[in-house]
């Protein structure tokens, strides 16, 4: 059961086991996998065919090809979707599992609209579903504030360097790898 099938389902955290927490990880961590690799795929095949319609003058191939790669474009749109989705469901029982380790009993999180909401918005981060999640399970008093649940803390950083990669702040992927292990 994914993690979004248990919260539409009424999510009873109190039958969860961390072992049980550890096998969704492992099921969702092949499927990251298994989506990244469809992803990175269908990005070849579209960039592809963009290149090949670039690099003709026929105006008849050039109309084929721009619905392919429209047809290809929506594939790739579906697919970071649900590469999103399952990023945050694995970010989720990250946040899970740690709870579970501290020895935090769990509560119900009650309606799960919101928290399905951001599962199935694409523009919405890790970072943002895990902190609704721990949220919503850890009730009153489960967990200090101050108590850290570092799930997707470390994705930001790096999200930032390649940002600034892009804007051309750095001459090179080495350079900005380098000031991201600083």
């Amino acid at each position: 059961m994914s993690l979004a099938d248990w919260l539409a389902a009424g999510a009873d955290p109190a039958k969860m086991t961390l072992e049980e927490v550890r096998r969704e990880q492992g099921f969702l961590l092949v499927r990251e996998e298994q989506a990244i690799g469809a992803l990175e795929r269908q990005l070849l095949e579209r960039d592809g065919v963009f290149q090949k319609g670039a690099g003709t003058d026929s105006i008849v191939l050039r109309r084929v090809l721009s619905r392919r790669h429209a047809r290809l474009d929506t594939e790739v749109r579906a697919l970071e979707r649900e590469l999103a989705r399952v990023g945050k469901e694995v970010a989720g029982l990250m946040c899970i599992r740690r709870i579970l380790q501290l020895g935090v009993p769990l509560k119900a999180p009650g309606d799960c609209t919101p928290l399905l909401t951001l599962l199935d918005d694409a523009s919405a981060t890790e970072e943002e579903f895990s902190d609704l999640l721990v949220t919503k399970l850890r009730g009153d008093g489960g967990l200090e504030a101050s108590t850290s649940i570092p799930i997707a803390r470390g994705t930001s950083d790096v999200m930032d360097v390649w940002s600034r990669l892009d804007s051309g702040e750095f001459a090179s992927a080495d350079e900005a790898a380098r000031k991201l292990h600083e």
